[in-house]
């Protein structure tokens, strides 16, 4: 390879860091007063629940009062309606037929779990999740020493694992999520609880960019090492759970490490290249005056 060629590939590898290090796991964000869903573009043809991708996101997270707009973005008209197609809908909301580039919005002030779909196309189907606004704060009142006296402790920060609760829309009825993290050796995502006082049930919408299926396009699950059934919609899991569970493990074919970690190392690796050739080339990467 050419030297003024490794030049170029070590200055797009720092600049192709910089570009996507921000949003590398943005597909998923935490809760707000807020949230705007769009149709997948295609959507009225069957094909995007393959990939619980109808809706873009198929499951939004939003505040106790917040509100929910639905965008169409897509060239034939849908709806937006509280239910499923199996059950019909449940009065909740209807936006009645939205038209191309029409919109409906929807404030939901109860705590909940709200699947809906569109009576035109019910194989388009997603998931509103409301939660109290207190929810993302519970963690954060409570002390270290209660965190220990549940069996976690901050094992997970010394030994230098990230937390990526915020990368997943995720949400329990019984204790609090206290932690996510992904562990690349065994491929599994560890989804650590506390306070799980009484049987409650873990939602969680999985980034496919952290934790990738199966071939079939499935997972499996694992509560206190044991294998455990559970509801599987695309991407989204429903895993019920017993009192007293700390630890939910969620397997599949592939998960990525730490993402910052690779991206200092590869920006390392660049930096290193460059540094060598210039030294070796006297290129300068400054402009003389």
């Amino acid at each position: 390879m050419k030297k003024s060629t490794c030049l170029s590939f070590s200055l797009f590898a720092i600049f192709a860091l910089i570009a996507i290090s921000p949003s590398a796991f943005a597909e998923h964000g935490e809760g707000g007063m807020s949230a705007t869903v769009t149709n997948s573009p295609g959507s009225s043809t069957p094909g995007c629940e393959n990939t619980d991708n109808c809706f873009i996101p198929s499951t939004v997270v939003i505040t106790a009062g917040g509100t929910v707009t639905w965008e169409n973005t897509d060239n034939a008209a849908h709806t937006t309606t509280s239910g499923s197609p199996s059950d019909g809908p449940d009065d909740v909301w209807d936006s009645s037929l939205m038209m191309v580039n029409g919109s409906y919005s929807v404030t939901l002030d109860d705590e909940g779990t709200y699947p809906y779909f569109c009576m035109v196309h019910p194989w388009m189907q997603g998931t509103v999740i409301v939660e109290a606004e207190a929810a993302h704060g519970d963690v954060e009142e409570m002390g270290h020493s209660d965190v220990e006296e549940m069996g976690h402790g901050d094992d997970h920060t010394a030994k230098g694992i990230e937390d990526l609760s915020d990368q997943f829309i995720a949400s329990v009825t019984s204790g609090v999520i206290h932690h996510i993290g992904a562990n690349s050796d065994d491929d599994t995502l560890l989804v650590h609880l506390f306070g799980a006082d009484d049987d409650g049930e873990l939602k969680i919408t999985l980034n496919k960019d952290i934790i990738t299926p199966f071939d079939d396009g499935s997972y499996f699950v694992l509560i206190n090492n044991e294998e455990v059934e559970f509801e599987q919609m695309g991407r989204t899991l429903h895993i019920e759970y017993d009192a007293g569970t700390e630890k939910i493990e969620i397997v599949g074919s592939h998960v990525v490490p730490e993402f910052g970690t690779i991206a200092m190392i590869i920006l390392a690796v660049a930096i290193v290249s460059i540094i060598a050739i210039t030294a070796k080339t006297k290129i300068s990467l400054i402009p003389r005056l």
